[in-house]
């Protein structure tokens, strides 16, 4: 195998970061890594997580509303936003999902020929997921759900767009940036995180919860962290066009989809969280 020569730079996501560090062109005769190839990749898991959807709404009519449903442990909570109505068997489901989104990254990042595994796996559970967010959503409001979609989808044309173009220049600068607005980010929640589970400082929370529950915080907030996972999006594009033109493995091509299939996910919470965020602040006035 041929070293590729890397480019210089910081590599923002992590599994694609891991790739970077291994760039290595396919042996002769093996196949090459293509636009293609990463394009179908990412689309499978993205199709998944709406498979996800789907699968979340036959379970919950299996679990909850359904002629046989399970009725123990039924919990119904009406307001104006929010409509929801569950039951013991399908929080044991979510609790189940939630799991797997959390520890597949960590799957991903450590153990690269699982990543075809991976991305099925967490594509379904966060389908699972977006499917209970969205149907605890008042019927008035299932429409954010189809916005959020669409907004993230226009906001990954947008930026492929200004890459292809190279109207927005990804380099060593640029990733830097992102990588240190990603882990203050990280390193802030962490902190909070840590914080309530020391006894005594109760005065201090409530204080950082005063400001982190001010709507003004908590949209500035989601405006940034959806600024941040873009200018992601453009790293990551960055390093898939380096993945092929540099020949590397097909093989890697799960790992740059995974990678970018991740961003996408992240992006689609992030607009439908700030959605909810503007839309129940207008409820309130």
């Amino acid at each position: 195998m041929t070293e590729v020569n890397k480019k210089p730079g910081i590599m923002v996501n992590p599994v694609i970061g891991k790739m970077q560090k291994h760039f290595v062109q396919a042996e002769p005769g093996e196949k090459t890594a293509t636009y293609g190839g990463v394009a179908l990749k990412t689309a499978y898991i993205l199709l998944l997580t709406i498979a996800g959807v789907a699968l979340y709404f036959v379970l919950h009519s299996v679990l909850v509303t359904g002629m046989h449903a399970f009725q123990v442990g039924t919990i119904h909570v009406h307001e104006s936003f929010f409509d929801v109505t569950t039951n013991a068997a399908e929080i044991a489901v979510l609790i189940f999902a939630g799991f797997l989104v959390l520890i597949m990254p960590m799957f991903a990042w450590g153990i690269r020929p699982l990543i075809p595994v991976v991305g099925t796996l967490y594509g379904l559970a966060q389908g699972i997921l977006i499917g209970f967010m969205t149907n605890c959503l008042g019927v008035d409001y299932k429409w954010i759900a189809l916005l959020a979609m669409v907004l993230t989808l226009a906001l990954v044309l947008v930026m492929l767009f200004l890459y292809a173009k190279r109207i927005v220049k990804v380099n060593k600068k640029f990733k830097a940036v992102i990588t240190i607005l990603f882990f203050t980010a990280a390193f802030g929640s962490a902190i909070i995180f840590v914080l309530e589970l020391i006894p005594g400082l109760e005065s201090i929370m409530d204080g950082l919860q005063a400001i982190t529950q001010d709507p003004i915080i908590g949209l500035v907030s989601g405006v940034l962290f959806i600024i941040v996972g873009a200018l992601f999006l453009l790293a990551d594009f960055d390093s898939i066009e380096h993945c092929v033109d540099n020949h590397m493995a097909k093989k890697y091509e799960w790992m740059a989809a995974w990678g970018l299939a991740y961003t996408v996910i992240y992006l689609y919470l992030k607009i439908f969280n700030l959605i909810i965020e503007l839309t129940s602040k207008k409820e309130s006035e």
